[in-house]
């Protein structure tokens, strides 16, 4: 495939169960940017998918709906909307040159597993300073979502883009799980999400959660850069002291985690909010994690930080 609408296709970049995405130019503008065209695959296609093309088609172009409404530093936004010939819609971004998984490697747990994984992508923490770097621009991003009344629903390390693969800035991507009140997918009841990230709540049913399943995974993502590990069930709580965080932040980060969503913060804006309170310079905190990961002989490369 040579082009795309007027988009000339560099190579491809990803392929998901619903779409494939590329890497083009613009002939009206410089740089690079990603295209991402709708195309089901697999059980999401056939008279055995249990829902129909047209149901993913129309989240596609929620998805892409929401990229074109917003505006903000810290939120992936649509530069172009459009059809190929064949009629697949697409959608066009700025290219971001690589996402959190660059910094915080894959998950995993035991040596076993951290052991099958290359080592540049090796589960690792990063800097108290960098974490509240990120986590800041995270909660930004949200809490415009949340103020529009949607949910995000899959916050997760792939999905926090950064546009350089050192320190960049944060935007949020992939919003076609994103629940939008009346919209045709928001009205099921599917699963959806990814599970070491999801709220309690979540994993009984997509319906009827609202801001406080993203402050949950908001949370997660959070302790996973400054521990280099998920918060699995049964975990000692968070402790500054450890972790090189003021107290309360640290407590903050535990009402996110909070299983009964009653007991978290409403909305990625008051967690914000919050945040801005305890650690009104980034710069007071340390800038090297000072958790070593507990993987018996197994060489582990340090924090990028």
């Amino acid at each position: 495939m040579d082009k795309i609408g007027k988009y000339a296709v560099e190579a491809p970049l990803l392929e998901t169960s619903f779409s494939d995405i590329f890497i083009v130019r613009d002939p009206d503008r410089d740089g690079y940017f990603a295209l991402k065209v709708f195309h089901p695959k697999g059980d999401n296609t056939g008279e055995k998918a249990k829902y129909g093309e047209e149901f993913w088609r129309a989240r596609f172009v929620d998805e892409a709906n929401i990229m074109a409404r917003f505006d903000h530093p810290n939120l992936v936004t649509a530069v172009d909307v459009g059809e190929t010939e064949e009629g697949k819609p697409f959608v066009v971004m700025p290219f971001m040159e690589a996402n959190l998984l660059y910094e915080i490697g894959e998950d995993a747990d035991t040596p076993e597993e951290i052991e099958k994984i290359p080592k540049e992508w090796r589960p690792r923490p990063v800097s108290p300073r960098r974490a509240v770097e990120v986590w800041r621009q995270v909660l930004a991003g949200l809490s415009v979502l949340h103020e529009a009344g949607l949910v995000h629903r899959d916050i997760k390390p792939p999905n926090v883009l950064l546009d350089s693969k050192r320190r960049g800035n944060v935007k949020l991507c992939d919003f076609g799980m994103v629940k939008v009140p009346g919209a045709k997918g928001s009205r099921s009841g599917i699963w959806v999400g990814t599970l070491e990230y999801i709220s309690p709540e979540q994993r009984k049913s997509a319906r009827e959660v609202d801001a406080r399943a993203d402050v949950y995974s908001a949370g997660v993502v959070m302790y996973r850069m400054l521990s280099g590990r998920l918060p699995k069930a049964g975990r000692a709580p968070m402790r500054s002291g450890r972790f090189g965080i003021p107290e309360r932040l640290a407590k903050l980060i535990e009402q996110c985690l909070e299983p009964r969503r009653r007991d978290r913060p409403a909305t990625a804006t008051e967690v914000l909010g919050k945040l801005d309170e305890i650690v009104p310079n980034v710069k007071a905190l340390a800038d090297k994690s000072r958790i070593p990961l507990r993987t018996s002989s197994i060489k582990v490369i340090t924090a990028t930080s």
